[in-house]
């Protein structure tokens, strides 16, 4: 088959000139015209065939296709450490570390002769500007032979001069990786890439040209900037470790430049190790270009990693350091010449402090104790550290007695050390000082705030420490620490409560939201799930036309000194018992309501929700503790403590809403006894007792007791009493029957209740000779509930009717004697 039928059948299949005469959907061609090579070059499978198709229509990048059509890349990483640093130096040469191989070939593909026509062909067509043709002549040859450089670098340039610079740069760096071995091709294509905002693309070409002149310092920064904007400066480092590890003894100058700059970036980024470790490749390499300034900063690193021992090793070989040590480590004798620079002197002495040679560092002091502490202060700081780390506070509080008292290092920090260290040697009347200090030059310094507050407490100073932990509002943030141990100080004094739920107040908004009017508490109460109830307030706010938010609550910042949510939540309960003790109801009811829309107390709701009731029964809003409660009974039927809370709102209530559930929840449950005795107390109050005494009797009669049988003997009563009862003495003996059978099922501990029942009955009846007498009983009897507690006690109830008896009877005298013994306060 010549070139020319070559070129007709791939135009019949691209359908281009006439329609194809072969049958085949696609070009072969026979072993022998191929010189051996295997047909599997010749036909795309149908994977190869979409990962073609989803290059060419930017489903993936350039680095994904070159990984699934599978094209060797070589990464060369190296990494040193202080631990690594003789093997990075032994071994100069790159590691590279190959990527895993599919079975098939990864290496570029040629292109067989009769592909190679169709390639000039394309060429051709291009040069005539059909480039139509020529982009489907391309693209069918890469659908066969999808590794080879030619079709991709004949697709760059038509692309760019189309003007298409997105598919020039896709296609150029394919071509470029199948083919390429010049590093400015590839630098020229991370430029592109870094111009069309394809800035990780852009690192891998800096990659690709790095590993073509590995010498270059330039290219390192490129990437490493490009990388420190991607936020991986990790591989930044690991990239110029890289550089160090190739360079070569007789590289000195590069090397000591390389070695710094990449220990200043470890540094930035605490990472003392690699830092250490870069500056040993350098030593070991190049030590006569060693300077004591390099030696300097190696020993700064060696001491952040408490490495003392290497410390000494390295001043004894650079820096004329002589020392003699015993098999524990101790140091027996140490000199150093008198002209070694200070800050040389100064890591001398700060490693001998930390090998407990305090005799030897008190004598390398004397030499810079004359100096000024203007110009020696950061040197006298690193020694402060060096003697309050091996507890030495006496020897650091001379030191920071001269700082402290230096113009240029009267600053908040040095106080602050100074403060502290007073108070290690319990001088705590002087820390109490040097920490107001700090406060008067850093008013918001949480750390000085919190231990001057101690220092008072232990002191005995607590309304200073709460002064100290008071913060100024205007602040752009409040500290949550502060604020928590500013509560738990108020705490201890019961004369400060109404601060305290104050400051609470503001302390629990954080996580809240400030409850406005009563249409917010309305919505609060009425929705159940916690979740939606900001939700609710919120959109109350859009229809009144208010902020959504709370614009005047103060900004607060979390350290990790703040409270856990359990410690708050302790605090949360303390101080709604503080309101009820001090009768703050209000504040009570907002306490409990704002915390329905807490979101970190969402794991208290239960708990939340019976505080709430119990606020909305103490500051008589019924209406808004029935909405919850409701919900609570009807959750929990069988608590009997719900129900009697259910029952004191219930009591409170201005309207019947609650007779409707009951009568719900009867349905649902007519076996329930709380419920059948709540309807029959509405049918009692509404005047229809023959309902009530059908509710009451079923409940006697599944569950006797002393309750149901005065409910049955009220309700005998009550019809007795109405105008035209007939048989008004069958009811009232009924009445006195059920009243004698509460008597006895209420039993000898509560004596003092049935005396004061019964008299009311008889009282209500009209038979007045009884009834003073079941009176008199309750003034006598001081036992069973009363002994327990003085709540019980009906004896001023009994008095204040004996007195009504004796007036209407008109025995002033006798009324007014009751009234002035147990009555009168």
């Amino acid at each position: 088959m010549d070139k020319d039928e070559n070129i007709e059948e791939f135009q019949s299949i691209l359908d281009i000139s006439k329609p194809s005469t072969s049958s085949e959907p696609t070009l072969t061609v026979k072993p022998s015209e191929t010189d051996g090579a295997s047909s599997y070059y010749f036909s795309s499978t149908q994977n190869e065939q979409i990962l073609v198709n989803k290059f060419l229509d930017g489903e993936m990048n350039f680095a994904e296709y070159i990984e699934n059509v599978g094209i060797e890349e070589n990464v060369d990483e190296v990494d040193v450490g202080s631990n690594e640093a003789q093997e990075a130096v032994a071994d100069t040469t790159n590691k590279v570390e190959k990527s895993s191989l599919p079975s098939r070939s990864k290496k570029p593909q040629k292109l067989p002769p009769a592909l190679k026509g169709l390639m000039g062909e394309a060429n051709l067509r291009f040069a005539r500007g059909d480039k139509e043709t020529a982009v489907k002549i391309c693209l069918e040859i890469i659908r066969q032979v999808p590794t080879a450089p030619e079709p991709f670098l004949t697709l760059a340039g038509i692309y760019d001069e189309m003007g298409d610079q997105e598919k020039f740069l896709q296609m150029s760096l394919v071509a470029a990786h199948l083919s390429s071995s010049d590093p400015f091709e590839w630098i020229h294509l991370a430029e592109l890439s870094e111009k069309l905002g394809h800035v990780r693309q852009a690192v891998t070409c800096y990659s690709k040209a790095i590993n073509l002149d590995i010498f270059n310092m330039d290219l390192h920064k490129r990437r490493a900037t490009l990388l420190e904007k991607l936020g991986d400066k990790k591989t930044a480092v690991r990239g110029y470790l890289r550089l160090l590890s190739a360079l070569k003894p007789e590289q000195g100058e590069l090397i000591l430049v390389t070695s710094k700059f990449i220990a200043e970036l470890c540094h930035k980024e605490s990472d003392f190790v690699k830092a250490s470790g870069a500056l040993d490749v350098a030593i070991e390499k190049c030590p006569n270009l060693i300077n004591l300034e390099f030696i300097n900063l190696q020993l700064e690193l060696l001491i952040q990693l408490k490495q003392f021992q290497r410390c000494l090793d390295l001043m004894v070989r650079f820096c004329s350091l002589s020392v003699v040590m015993n098999d524990v480590g101790e140091v027996l004798d140490c000199t150093i010449p008198l002209d070694s620079p200070i800050d040389i002197l100064a890591k001398l002495i700060i490693v001998l402090i930390h090998l407990r040679s305090i005799l030897f560092a008190e004598q390398f002091l004397n030499r810079i104790a004359d100096l000024n502490p203007a110009e020696v202060g950061d040197l006298y700081l690193d020694i402060i550290d060096a003697f309050v780390e091996q507890h030495y506070n006496e020897k650091a509080d001379k030191l920071l007695s001269v700082l402290v008292h230096c113009a240029e290092y009267s600053l908040p920090a040095v106080w602050l050390k100074y403060a502290e260290n007073l108070k290690v040697l319990s001088r705590l009347e002087e820390s109490v000082k040097a920490f107001y200090v700090v406060l008067e030059q850093a008013p918001q310094h949480t750390e000085a705030r919190m231990t001057l507050s101690s220092l008072l407490v232990q002191l005995g100073r607590n309304d200073e420490a709460i002064v100290v932990l008071t913060q100024n509002e205007e602040y752009d943030y409040l500290d949550v620490g502060l604020f928590y141990e500013r509560c738990l100080l108020l705490k201890h004094d019961k004369n400060r409560s109404d601060e305290l739920i104050m400051v609470s107040q503001v302390f629990f908004s954080r996580h809240s939201t400030y409850i406005r009017n009563k249409d917010e508490l309305s919505c609060i109460s009425i929705i159940q799930r916690y979740d939606k109830k900001r939700n609710a307030v919120k959109q109350v706010r859009k229809t009144r036309k208010e902020p959504e938010e709370d614009i005047d609550n103060p900004s607060f910042k979390k350290e990790n000194h703040g409270p856990s949510v359990e410690e708050e939540w302790e605090l949360f309960k303390y101080v709604c018992n503080m309101c009820i003790e001090t009768k703050r109801y209000n504040a009570f009811q907002r306490l409990t309501f704002t915390a329905q829309l807490s979101t970190i107390f969402h794991v208290y709701k239960y708990e939340i929700d019976l505080l709430s009731v119990l606020a909305a029964y103490f500051n008589k809003d019924s209406f808004n503790g029935y909405n919850i409660i409701r919900t609570l009974v009807a959750k929990e039927p069988d608590n009997v403590r719900l129900w009697h809370l259910f029952n004191l709102i219930i009591t409170k209530s201005d309207d019947s809403r609650h007779h409707r559930f009951i009568m719900r929840q009867l349905a649902r449950n007519c076996d329930h006894p709380a419920l059948g005795l709540l309807h029959g107390n509405n049918c009692l109050v509404s005047g229809t007792y023959k309902y009530a005494m059908h509710e009451y009797s079923s409940a006697q009669v599944k569950n006797p007791t002393a309750l149901g049988a005065l409910l049955l003997g009220l309700t005998y009563l009550q019809m007795a009493a109405q105008k035209f009862t007939s048989k008004k003495h069958h009811l009232v003996v009924q009445a006195l029957g059920l009243l004698t059978q509460y008597r006895d099922l209420r039993g000898h501990e509560g004596l003092q209740e049935v005396h004061y029942n019964l008299g009311r009955g008889f009282h209500h009846l009209g038979l007045l000779t009884q009834a003073i007498f079941h009176y008199k009983k309750v003034l006598e009897l001081k036992e069973g509930l009363v002994m327990k507690d003085p709540i019980f006690d009906l004896s001023r109830e009994a008095a204040f009717n004996l007195h009504l008896i004796y007036c209407q009877s008109e025995s002033y005298e006798l009324a007014k004697m009751y009234l002035e013994k147990y009555i009168t306060i």
